[in-house]
């Protein structure tokens, strides 16, 4: 068993698919499954199956992925702190965050990471929770935060904030009344929504199914940016959070209500390897994280203390 093996298998199992994996690693697709067929062979259990909706990972593959994940994070901080030991690259911090949380914690972030740490070269990540959730498993990001993180073996997560979901709507359409909305109004409301599977879009989904109540979705949209731009022109409403309107709110471009009865929040989570015991340098970071998320709580009434722990949401 290679190191190329298991980056293979992991990469098959986050694309859901042999040829799109084959693609990104640029080699051909039968070679891919020469690999697989040859891990299966070497641990005597199936790792893959194919269905109609992609290529996933059975339930002793699940189990393999957990392990591999674990294995090459292991092997990238073991390179890392092998080049640091030598003298060949500078100790460096890689982070991530959602891109609706950049615009709130970016600039902060950096300059007080510097102050704190002048030698260390710092790396920003802006990806979605599930790619960053998988970079922090891998060892490509020492810390994240993201949303929705699954409890897993080889992650340490911490619920630090719950985010509240609102109703996005173009200012002085006939929801822009001011005030919370209840749940059960939004079945009145034709929906810009991301695709099916988006976080969000699963918890509001949730939520209202749960009170026998059936979105209106007009529009389906992969981009936030077109989600707000068709709210923007008054073709829809939208349930988002309010950090990714947060800057076209204070513009004016766009109106917001807080969902109640009940609310819709989701978890910001503190993430980090498992194996990965704070240092010299991700300590200070850490502290510098829990500092800004404690503001971010005090100042923005979005956002409220989380049980550490606790699960995220669907």
């Amino acid at each position: 068993m290679r190191s190329r093996q298991l980056e293979s298998f992991v990469l098959v199992c986050e694309l859901g698919s042999i040829s799109k994996a084959a693609a990104v690693l640029n080699i051909a697709q039968p070679a891919l499954g020469v690999q697989i067929k040859a891990l299966e062979r070497e641990f005597g259990v199936p790792l893959l199956v194919r269905t109609v909706t992609g290529t996933h990972p059975t339930p002793a593959g699940e189990l393999f992925l957990e392990e591999a994940r674990l294995m090459l994070g292991r092997l990238q901080d073991l390179k890392r702190r092998l080049r640091e030991a030598s003298g060949q690259a500078p100790r460096t911090l890689a982070l991530g965050l959602t891109p609706s949380l950049s615009g709130l914690l970016t600039s902060r972030l950096m300059e007080r990471l510097r102050t704190a740490l002048p030698t260390v070269e710092l790396k920003l990540f802006e990806e979605l929770s599930h790619a960053l959730i998988d970079h922090v498993a891998s060892g490509k990001l020492d810390l994240a935060l993201a949303y929705s993180v699954p409890d897993s073996r080889s992650l340490h997560r911490q619920a630090r904030l719950d985010e509240a979901l609102c109703l996005v709507t173009h200012p002085g359409s006939t929801f822009d009344t001011g005030g919370p909305v209840p749940l059960a109004a939004l079945a009145t409301a034709e929906l810009a929504m991301p695709n099916e599977g988006d976080l969000v879009r699963r918890l509001v989904t949730g939520a209202m199914t749960a009170h026998g109540l059936v979105p209106r979705v007009a529009f389906s949209l992969d981009s936030m940016q077109a989600i707000k731009d068709v709210v923007k022109r008054g073709l829809a409403c939208a349930i988002l959070p309010h950090s990714a309107v947060a800057q076209e709110v204070r513009a004016g471009a766009l109106a917001i209500r807080p969902v109640s009865e009940p609310p819709l929040t989701r978890t910001l989570f503190l993430v980090r390897r498992s194996d990965a015991e704070p240092d010299a340098t991700t300590g200070p970071a850490l502290r510098i994280i829990d500092e800004l998320l404690d503001e971010l709580g005090r100042s923005d009434g979005n956002f409220t203390s989380a049980v550490d722990g606790r699960p995220s949401a669907p």
